[in-house]
Order: C-alpha cells, then sequence, then structure tokens
C-alpha cells in the first residue's frame, strides 16, 4: 500500500505497511479503515494510452517500463504516470502527510491547528493568534468554484479583520505545518496586494484577514484579470526576447563568444515560456 484519501476532506495520508482493516481519524475527524487492493480488468499505457496488464512491468507497444500503484481513494490498480484515477476520477498527484491525523503547529505562534470542516472544505485554524492553512485541495476547489459557493461558505465562517502589516520583531519566513520546511513568500495573485506563505507541496498559509480579502478578489473576478494580466506580461516578454535574438542577425554582426554563451541560455528560456504559455 502506499497513500489513503479521506472521502470527506481528500485528505491523503502515507499508509505504506501498515496491515489490512487498521483504522486511522484524519485531522477533519473522518475515521478512515484501511481495505485491500482492488483488482482491474485492463489498465491503458500512461506513455502511449494502448492497453496493457495490470500486472505488467512493460508497455508491449512502446516498451516503457510501467510501475503499478493503487488509488489513494478506490484503491483500484494504477500505473505511475497518470494524473486520474481511470475508475473514480481521484488526482493521483495530492502530496501525502506521514501519519494520519498529526499534530500541525501553527506557523506563526506554534499553537496547534484545528480542523474544521466549511462545506466539503478542511481548514486548519489557529485558536490562538487566527491564522488558517488551506491545503491545495480546498484551494483548488475555491478557485475552481465558478459560482463561488464554497467562497462564500468560507466567509460567513471567518473571522472578519483588516490585514496588519508585519512587525520589525515578527517572523518574516514561516514553516509549513505539515512537512517544516520553510515556505516561500508571494503575491496571492497580480493584483490582489496580500503576501501569503506557500508550501508547494502541502498547501497556503494565511494570516488573519488575508483568507478573507483573498476570497473577496476571487469572488469579485480579480484572478481572472490576473490570469489575462499575467498571460500578457509573458507574451510581451516573449515578444522582447524574439526582438532580441533577432537584432544581431539582423545587422550582419557575428557574435563574440560571449554573447553566443547568452543567446543560448536565452533560447532555452524561450522554449520554457513557449510550453508554459502553449503547451
Amino acid at each position: 500500500m502506499g497513500i489513503l484519501a479521506c472521502p470527506t476532506c481528500d485528505g491523503r495520508y502515507d499508509v505504506t505497511g501498515h496491515p489490512v482493516g487498521q483504522r486511522f481519524r484524519c485531522r477533519c475527524g473522518t475515521v478512515l479503515t484501511l481495505e485491500a487492493e482492488r483488482g482491474a480488468a485492463q489498465l491503458a499505457c500512461p506513455h502511449c494510452g494502448a492497453g496493457t496488464s495490470p500486472t505488467g512491468n512493460v508497455c508491449a507497444h512502446c516498451s516503457a517500463e510501467l510501475l503499478v500503484k493503487s488509488c489513494p481513494r478506490c484503491l483500484s490498480r494504477v500505473f505511475h504516470g497518470h494524473k486520474h484515477c481511470p475508475e473514480c476520477g481521484a488526482e493521483l498527484a495530492i502530496a501525502a502527510s506521514a501519519a494520519a491525523h498529526p499534530d500541525m503547529p501553527c506557523p506563526r505562534c506554534a499553537t496547534n491547528l484545528r480542523g474544521r470542516m466549511v462545506g466539503d472544505l478542511l481548514v486548519d485554524e489557529c485558536p490562538g493568534c487566527q491564522g488558517v492553512f488551506l491545503d491545495h485541495v480546498a484551494i483548488k476547489r475555491v478557485v475552481t468554484d465558478h459560482q463561488h459557493v464554497r467562497a462564500d461558505a468560507l466567509l460567513g465562517a471567518l473571522p472578519r479583520q483588516e490585514v496588519r502589516e508585519l512587525g520589525t520583531s515578527a517572523k518574516m519566513y514561516l514553516k509549513c505545518p505539515s512537512c517544516r520546511v520553510v515556505m516561500n513568500r508571494k503575491q496571492f495573485a497580480t493584483g490582489a496586494g496580500v503576501i501569503v506563505d506557500v508550501c508547494r507541496t502541502h498547501g497556503t498559509y494565511f494570516d488573519v484577514g488575508e483568507l478573507p480579502r483573498c476570497i473577496e478578489f476571487v469572488i469579485n473576478g480579480g484572478l481572472a484579470r490576473a490570469t489575462e494580466a499575467d498571460l500578457r506580461r509573458q507574451k510581451d516578454e516573449l515578444q522582447h526576447e524574439r526582438m532580441r535574438l533577432q537584432q544581431p542577425a539582423a545587422m550582419g554582426m557575428a557574435f563574440p563568444v560571449v554573447e553566443r554563451q547568452r543567446a543560448s541560455t536565452a533560447g532555452a528560456a524561450l522554449v520554457d515560456l513557449l510550453g508554459a504559455l502553449f503547451g
């Protein structure tokens, strides 16, 4: 076994080595039971899409090596490389916590966070400083809910308070409550005006007042405008890079060694940017 998903909040837990039948308590309060892995009649190769036996180690069509694992939600056999389970549609790449119902200290004040369900969202709140931690599942559900039902529910459940600037004595860089790795400080979205702390693997921490402000930004269409602005900026940078690379060739000038190195680096960056825009 590998990862087990909570049916209530979709929290993921590493259950490797635990016996079938063992029970776990998720931080949302749901009790999980580890069941036996379920078989599958046939699977598709994640590399070429050809039908493959679920017990095979190599695709007979493209010769790619295959690694079999279990879907964390329905426990069906799936191949590593698929983004979603072909049986139940569960997302497969969500990071797992090391243990069910772990202690999660608040990144700001070290008080243990308390999980509670707001609709189908799991919110980890600090009873001390009122900061809030949302995992990537919860944030994705809020952002992709075009009717804003979840966003409205969160606004009604969270304390409303003005966002305060950090004092000189406050901690600037905070550790993720799940993995204890220092999080990155970044703007929630272009134009949001809120700096949050993000763990790339597990989720985002909001100081008191920051999450309601971000939710209102999403409800008012700010996220869509921010996405369009970022796309325009990337296109402008792409056009500028193209013009810069074309200038020496148009002037009939030979590149010195240093200029050739710069062009090589810029060309690699250009390929990455094109992939991000149109991949």
